[in-house]
């Protein structure tokens, strides 16, 4: 037992002091953005060696790299996506190249899994590389704690246009506007796209994400309400129903800056602001059976032809209880309701 014990403890001793010697190796997470297809896409950049038995590194194990974004899905919205990548890496010479693995998990179809090579500086902890793709054309990173430098003016993306807190179409939140239904101010149609930060991934156009969110958020259409204007094409109506609480899209095609809309409906409404791809708005009957409404449009110039305006109507699925329909339930009705959009958008 005693050489057995003394080889266990010459291990003990051995190991720590080898598995910590990384002094050569860029095992911190770096900074990083690429450049790529006439867009900087910002990034952290991670490799590790492998691991072998009893947790030492495989020296013909290779290394594998992760790729993580943090990106905006909109001016009110913020998501995250990341793949791994596998390779090698010279300690000697401080060289690496590493391939994507395919991803796992969901991700904008802007985002592309890209492999990447460059050279680690140990003395100097600055790390060079390029993406691995002719549609890119510079990488820069930084280790912890050192910021990257700011983007050329030219190449920065500015903030859309300035928000007016006090406006309701216009808030980062949902709000009640029943007061405002009589008497108040008219809202004026804005797509959120339209105040996109920097950094912004879209998965479609604002009506399909719309489509998206609806369904995601277990909603399944009911029908859409086109709207007709008077000769001129300054005002525009539709009628419109409500029987519980459901929720109304707004979909402009066409010449839509300067359009202004409100339902005129005796119910409990809110307005969904910036939080929605699309103006959407919640409507309550404060009646048994339902409530009819009218909704009224205007324009501030008479361009045309006027835009072609659908109102898109949603009930939903879930919130009833012991009536709230099952998954299986849920997605056949998605799947079998008309389709929430434009005829020139389907």
């Amino acid at each position: 037992m005693k050489p057995f014990a003394g080889f266990v403890l010459s291990l003990g001793l051995l190991l720590p002091a080898y598995a910590q010697n990384h002094s050569d190796r860029p095992l911190e997470p770096f900074t990083g953005r690429y450049h790529c297809g006439g867009r900087w896409t910002d990034f952290q950049f991670k490799m590790v060696p492998v691991s072998g038995p009893l947790g030492l590194d495989d020296p013909s194990g290779g290394v594998t790299g992760a790729f993580t974004f943090l990106f905006n899905r909109s001016i009110t919205s913020t998501d995250g996506a990341g793949y791994t990548l596998s390779g090698h890496y010279d300690p000697k010479t401080g060289r690496f190249h590493l391939d994507p693995k395919p991803w796992t998990a969901p991700h904008p179809a802007a985002l592309k899994a890209l492999g990447i090579e460059g050279a680690y500086d140990v003395d100097n902890r600055k790390m060079t590389a390029k993406m691995l793709s002719d549609q890119c054309d510079a990488v820069e990173l930084a280790p912890p704690g050192v910021k990257l430098p700011p983007l050329p003016a030219t190449e920065s993306v500015s903030q859309g246009p300035p928000i007016d807190p006090k406006r309701h179409e216009m808030m980062l939140g949902p709000s009640n506007v029943t007061n405002l239904i009589e008497g108040g101010p008219d809202f004026e149609y804005l797509v959120t796209a339209w105040y996109d930060p920097p950094n912004t991934l879209h998965d479609g156009q604002p009506i399909d994400e719309s489509v998206e969110h609806m369904k995601k958020d277990k909603f399944a259409c009911v029908g859409s309400q086109h709207v007709t204007w008077d000769a001129g094409g300054l005002k525009g109506t539709a009628p419109d129903r409500v029987t519980l609480s459901e929720r109304f899209v707004i979909e402009c095609i066409g010449d839509c800056k300067g359009v202004f809309y409100k339902p005129y409906a005796g119910a409990q409404v809110v307005h969904f602001g910036l939080t929605q791809p699309l103006p959407t708005m919640q409507i309550k009957s404060v009646w048994l059976g339902g409530t009819s409404f009218r909704w009224n449009f205007s324009r501030t110039h008479s361009t045309q032809p006027p835009p072609e305006i659908y109102i898109h109507h949603w009930k939903p699925l879930m919130g009833r209880g012991p009536f709230d329909a099952r998954p299986a339930d849920i997605a056949r009705e998605q799947a079998q309701a008309p389709p929430c959009r434009a005829p020139k958008a389907r």
